[in-house]
Formats: structure tokens, sequence, C-alpha cells
């Protein structure tokens, strides 16, 4: 009778570690999908910088040459 308590105590425990293996991926995502979501803001950023200084360089070869 021994048997049956300690074979559901063992499945408790089991269940219990991968209830917190599971809270521990969703986090573990939230915080991908944050750094996601900055990495996607900085290549923005690169690219915008970046093609405002290639108009200005050719306005400046525009105006300097003519």
């Amino acid at each position: 009778m021994a048997e049956p308590k300690i074979t559901m105590r063992h499945l408790a425990d089991k269940l219990e570690h991968i209830h917190q293996d599971v809270e521990k991926n969703s986090n573990d995502i939230m915080k991908l999908k944050l750094e996601m979501s900055y990495g996607r803001g900085a290549v923005k950023s690169v690219l915008w910088i970046g093609s405002c200084v290639a108009v200005i360089v050719g306005l400046m070869r525009i105006f300097n040459g003519a």
C-alpha cells in the first residue's frame, strides 16, 4: 500500500520540476523577444543614420561639383 503513495509523491515532485522548467523557459523566451526587439531597433537606427549621411555626402558632391 505504501508503494502507490511513494509513486504519487515521486510523480508530484517530477511534475513540480517540469513546472519550474516551463516557467524558466517562458522567462527566457520573454528576454529573448526583448533582445530581438532591441536588435531590430538598432538596425533601423543604423540604416536611418547611414541614409542621412549618404544624402548629405551626395548633396555636398553635387553642390561642390557645380
